[in-house]
C-alpha cells in the first residue's frame, strides 16, 4: 500500500517500554512505525505538522530542547509515527540529557515494529558529536535511514550541493537516501513521501526472499 499521511491522530506520550502503544491496523495487524530523529532546533515538529498537513498537531515549542518525551501518531489508520525527542541542546538540565540516551537506545533496540528512521539535519551545520553518535545508533539498529535536510530555503541553491557534501563526507555513511525539505517555502513534502514509500516497498521485498528461503 502506499501511505499518504492522511488523518493524522496523535496517540500518547511515553518515556518508558511498557508504556510504547501497541497499535494495530483495520485487518488487526501490528502497525509499522517510522520514527523522526534530530537535533532539539532542527525543526521536527513543524516539518511532522506539514508533513501531516495539520497546524498544531504536533506541539512546537520556542524553547529547544523541552520535548524530552517520544510521541507517537497514526497516519492513515495503518501506519504509526514516533516522534523522538531532540538532542544537543546544551540548556537542557544535565540531569534530563543523561535520561536521553538510555531511553533512546532501549527505544531503538525493542522497538520491533520500527522499520523506518527519518534523520533531519540542518542544511546549514555540520554534523557534531551527538549526530555522530546518532548515526551510530542507526546503524547499529539495521534499520532503513532517510536523511532529511531541513531549512534549505535559508541557503542558495549552489551552497545546498556544497553543504550536502561537508554533511555527507563528515556522517561518512555510504548509500544514504536524503531529500531537501523547506516548510516555510512548501518544499519536499512529495519527495520524502516518495522516499518513505519505496523505504516500505523495498523492505517488504526483502522480507518475501526472507521467507521463501526460510
Amino acid at each position: 500500500m502506499k501511505y499518504k499521511f492522511k488523518n493524522p491522530v496523535f496517540i500518547k506520550t511515553a518515556m518508558k517500554e511498557e508504556d510504547y502503544p501497541s497499535l494495530k491496523d483495520k485487518s488487526g495487524n501490528p502497525m509499522v512505525e517510522i520514527a523522526v530523529a534530530g537535533r532539539s532546533n532542527v525543526g521536527k515538529s513543524s516539518l511532522l505538522n506539514h508533513l501531516f498537513q495539520t497546524k498544531h498537531l504536533v506541539k512546537t515549542s520556542s524553547t529547544p530542547g523541552k520535548t524530552q518525551a517520544l510521541n507517537f501518531f497514526t497516519v492513515d489508520d495503518s501506519l504509526s509515527v514516533a516522534d523522538l525527542p531532540g538532542y544537543g541542546y546544551a540548556k537542557v538540565p544535565v540531569n534530563i540529557r543523561k535520561k536521553w540516551g538510555p531511553m533512546i537506545q532501549t527505544y531503538f533496540e525493542k522497538r520491533n515494529v520500527l522499520e523506518l528512521v527519518l534523520f533531519l539535519f540542518d542544511i546549514r551545520r555540520i554534523p557534531n558529536e551527538d549526530d555522530l553518535k546518532m548515526m551510530e545508533w542507526l546503524i547499529h539498529s539495521e534499520k532503513s535511514v532517510i536523511m532529511v535536510l531541513t531549512k534549505v530555503d535559508k541557503v542558495k541553491a549552489n551552497e545546498r550541493k556544497a553543504n550536502l557534501a561537508k554533511i555527507l563526507s563528515v556522517l561518512n555513511v555510504e548509500n544514504l537516501q536524503y531529500t531537501n525539505y523547506s516548510v516555510t517555502k512548501n518544499i519536499g513534502r512529495k519527495e520524502l513521501l516518495s522516499l518513505i514509500n519505496e523505504a516500505f516497498d523495498e523492505a517488504f521485498q526483502n522480507n518475501l526472499k526472507e521467507e521463501d528461503h526460510g
